[in-house]
């Protein structure tokens, strides 16, 4: 038996006016206290789930997940890992923004064991992307997904 986890990340940098997830605008995050109520969470859920199924998918979603440090998503990461048995093959995604995602923290969500990120990029327009209220231009787009990320990558699209 197999299944995947599901991370959620509310915290945004702006809420699009067309964003109906939970999600909200922080200036300071307690990243490391939401990263301790994850790991409860998570081993509050293996404690109570029947048998050991093996983890095939992980997926940070949000909110905007690219917020979240490599090392905090790291620890969420360990502590699946050590609840469940990993497919060797896990696929592990990472949803990110443009506007909030630079080289440095994608090669520490590399390191964490990222192996797939989800851009989203939601239109390759610059009067579409502001009416959509997202922080960033298509040119910065371009620039985040040709950062060479060697292994999985996903467009949204609106």
């Amino acid at each position: 038996m197999s299944f995947g986890v599901y991370v959620h990340w509310p915290f945004c940098a702006a809420k699009c006016p067309y964003c109906d997830f939970n999600s909200h605008v922080r200036s300071r995050v307690d990243e490391d206290g939401w990263a301790d109520g994850i790991i409860s969470e998570l081993k509050w859920i293996a404690d109570h789930q029947t048998g050991h199924p093996v983890v095939e998918t992980v997926f940070f979603g949000g909110g905007t997940p690219s917020l979240l440090s490599g090392r905090s998503l790291g620890r969420v990461l360990q502590k699946i890992a050590a609840l469940w048995p990993m497919a060797d093959d896990a696929e592990i995604t990472l949803e990110a923004n443009p506007a909030s995602a630079d080289a440095a923290r994608f090669a520490d969500y590399r390191a964490a064991g990222v192996n797939r990120v989800s851009l989203g990029v939601q239109a390759l327009n610059d009067l579409d992307l502001k009416k959509l209220g997202r922080l960033h231009d298509v040119a910065e787009a371009n620039l985040r997904w040709r950062w060479r990320w060697r292994h999985s990558i996903a467009f949204h699209w609106i």
